[in-house]
Order: C-alpha cells, then sequence, then structure tokens
C-alpha cells in the first residue's frame, strides 16, 4: 500500500495566521493559566502559591457580587436587544422603500466608540445638566430628581441601557440579514395554506433563522460575561460597587491594586463561567432545535 503524499501547500497558507494566534491567543492564554498559580505584583519577582489565589476567590464576597451583576447583565441582554432587534427586523424587512435608511440608522451606534459613547451618556446622565434638567423644564420631578448613575439600585441598568443602546441595531441586523436568506417560496405555501403573520412568523420566520439565533445568543451570553468598556467609563465600578462586574474587578486589581496573580486567577474563573454557560446553551439550544434548524 502506497504512503500517501503529504501537501504542504495548504499549511503553509495558514501558517501566518496560527503563528499570530498562537503569539497572540494561545501563548498568553496558558501564561494567564500559569500566573494564577503565583502572588505577583505585574513587576517584580512572582512567588509561586500554588492554589492561594483560587482559595482567597471564595471567600471574596466582591467576586460574588461582580458574578451577580454579570448575571443581571446577562439577562438584559438575552431578553431586551433580542426582541427588540427582531421586532424591528421583521418590520423593517416589510418595506419595500426606504429599508437602507432604517438599516443604516439602526446601525450607527454600533459603529460608534464606546469611551465616546459612554462620555456622551454620562453627560446626557448628569443630574445638573443632562436629562435632568430638561426634564425639570417639563414638570417631570420624580424623574429630574433621579439619580441615573448616582443611585447603586438603578446604575447598573442605567449603564445597561446605553449598552443596549450601541448594541440592538447589530442584532436588528443580523436578523434582517438572515430573514431575507429564508426562501419566499415558504411564506407563499403558508399564505396558500391560508396563515396569517403570526403564523408565518413562527413556523417559517422563526425556524427559519434558527442557526442565526444560536449565534447571536452564544455571543451575547460571552459578551455579557466579558463586557468592560461601558461600565468602566460610565461608573468605573460605582456607585458602592453597585455596577462592579468580573472585568471591572480583573482591572482594579491588575492595574490599580498591583495584585496581577490573582487578577490572572480571576481571569480563569471567568473563563471558566464562560465555558460552562457555552455548554450549557448549547445542550438548551439542540434539545430546543435552535442549532439544528
Amino acid at each position: 500500500m502506497k504512503n500517501k503524499k503529504i501537501h504542504l501547500t495548504p499549511y503553509l497558507f495558514i501558517l501566518p495566521a496560527f503563528a499570530i494566534h498562537l503569539a497572540l491567543v494561545t501563548l498568553p492564554s496558558l501564561s494567564t493559566l500559569v500566573m494564577s498559580l503565583y502572588e505577583w505584583n505585574g513587576l517584580g519577582a512572582a512567588k509561586f502559591i500554588g492554589l492561594d489565589n483560587f482559595k482567597e476567590i471564595a471567600a471574596d464576597p466582591m467576586v460574588k457580587q461582580a458574578i451577580l451583576h454579570n448575571i443581571e447583565w446577562l439577562l438584559v441582554f438575552i431578553t431586551v436587544p433580542l426582541i427588540l432587534g427582531f421586532v424591528v427586523a421583521i418590520i423593517v424587512s416589510q418595506l419595500n422603500r426606504g429599508q437602507m435608511i432604517f438599516r443604516t440608522t439602526f446601525f450607527i451606534p454600533y459603529v460608534i466608540s464606546a469611551a465616546v459613547a459612554g462620555k456622551i451618556w454620562t453627560a446626557y446622565m448628569n443630574p445638573y445638566y443632562g436629562f435632568n434638567q430638561v426634564f425639570a423644564k417639563l414638570g417631570w420631578d420624580g424623574l429630574a430628581k433621579t439619580l441615573w448613575l448616582g443611585n447603586p439600585k438603578i446604575a447598573l441598568y442605567s449603564v445597561a441601557f446605553v449598552d443596549n443602546w450601541h448594541w440592538w441595531g447589530f442584532i436588528m441586523v443580523l436578523f434582517l440579514g438572515a430573514l431575507q436568506q429564508v426562501d419566499s417560496e415558504l411564506y407563499e405555501a403558508a399564505r396558500v395554506d391560508g396563515a396569517n403573520r403570526f403564523q408565518e412568523l413562527l413556523h417559517v420566520s422563526i425556524p427559519g433563522i434558527r442557526p442565526t439565533i444560536a449565534f447571536v445568543l452564544i455571543m451575547t451570553i460571552m459578551w455579557s460575561f466579558l463586557t468592560f468598556d461601558y461600565v468602566y467609563i460610565m461608573t468605573n465600578g460605582g456607585p458602592a460597587n453597585a455596577t462592579e462586574i468580573m472585568s471591572t474587578y480583573i482591572y482594579k486589581n491588575a492595574f490599580t491594586k498591583y495584585r496581577a496573580g490573582y487578577a490572572n486567577a480571576l481571569c480563569v474563573i471567568q473563563c471558566g463561567i464562560c465555558i460552562i454557560l457555552y455548554f450549557v446553551q448549547k445542550v438548551i439550544s439542540e434539545k430546543g432545535g435552535i442549532e439544528n434548524g
């Protein structure tokens, strides 16, 4: 039996991408795992301490609070932007004229830098010269006295509102693109059978975009636990740690408290949570037929 000839050309083409991924993703990830076992200030010599960082994490109340905030954030983002994006995508897909105008208008917030958008919305929510002054002139005293970023009970949701403003347009464009790929003959067949608009949506549109729904769910779950920019820019985890999430807590430990080893251990925990959530979502999606649609 002749030995199969190995063709090296395809591997040479992927070698640059593989080398970049190895240098920028794989090796730093392994380094994070290794450094989680050390006590290190980020500058001097590292001291091996085994699992002590993880033992401290288990007893750290701020970690539990940050994870709960991430879960709250996740619950907001797997409901509000997905529902809003899907509903608007359905409406826009029915338009014969001006569809591109709506798509562009709704997508614009997604291309704005988080730093710029965060600073702008922080100014809008300032009680001295933001929306509150407009509410005061309209006589809406309750809203005029609301501290959007200063009230621990609503600060996290205020930041989530801004991030949702930035995020949902992207979701809408994804759903709109998926809806346009659904075979129009399926809608015609449904109408012939007497289906109304809601039945078309339930039995044609949703089954037709199941892979996109699965993709959006996975990305939303991952990014909800990796979110950082808007929280850091608008509240920096405050007030009174009311918006502290895992990413901001990791940043503070690494660059404010100079506890790089502890921050690396937190990164490992964060990664583990994301992996668990991914597999939970995958099992639920497969049982519900989302990924096999």
